[in-house]
């Protein structure tokens, strides 16, 4: 058995979790000095965050990187 990064879900959760909390866009682009189209393609699964910006993530909304990362887990056949 061995878990990867699930980007998609990752995405889906960062995005939900700013909008549980209120945290726009707006919000995260202006304290984290990156571009509003740089948020939405986090929002939107097109790129993940870096591990730097993740950090920076989990600080604003409030929850630990590890809150922020979704993972599969996987069977090995064998």
């Amino acid at each position: 058995m061995y878990r990867t990064l699930d980007r998609d879900r990752t995405c889906l959760k960062i995005k939900a979790l700013s909008g549980e909390r209120g945290i726009t866009v707006d919000i995260i682009s202006d304290e984290m000095n990156v571009s509003k189209q740089t948020v939405y393609s986090w929002f939107s699964g097109k790129k993940m965050p870096s591990i730097d910006h993740m950090i920076e993530l989990a600080d604003i909304l409030n929850t630990s990187v590890d809150e922020l990362l979704v993972t599969r887990v996987y069977i090995k056949d064998g």
